[in-house]
């Protein structure tokens, strides 16, 4: 398991992204989990391994010690990992790259409709 921090860059003038950032931050209950939005000045200095990627639109993650960088599915797993009980023990299954792109898509999906029933 993941015992390293994870900063994770978001969009801050996403509506949906910021709620993501929320929901997550709520259940980081050991800290390792640092959120920075992209228009935060300091991300470039924290995480300059993301410069030139094209960051709106997908959550992507910075393993801090490592320097790995992780986006779309393969994103969840390390979430996951660190955020504590219960959270850390779908981790493993999220590994499996058809299941984290099903979680993925139903996410999209679900986020799709929410949208679509705000403007109706």
């Amino acid at each position: 398991m993941a015992r390293t921090p994870l900063l994770l860059a978001y969009d801050g003038e996403c509506s949906v992204c910021a709620k993501r950032a929320d929901w997550i931050q709520a259940r980081d209950r050991q800290g390792l989990l640092v959120l920075f939005p992209l228009q935060h000045p300091e991300l470039v200095h924290m995480a300059p391994e993301l410069a030139g990627q094209q960051l709106h639109g997908e959550l992507h993650g910075l393993d801090l010690v490592s320097r790995t960088v992780y986006r779309g599915p393969s994103l969840l797993p390390e979430i996951l990992s660190r955020l504590g009980w219960p959270w850390r023990f779908f981790a493993p299954l999220f590994r499996i790259k058809a299941l984290a792109r099903m979680a993925a898509w139903v996410v999209l999906k679900r986020d799709e409709r929410r949208f679509q029933r705000q403007f109706r």
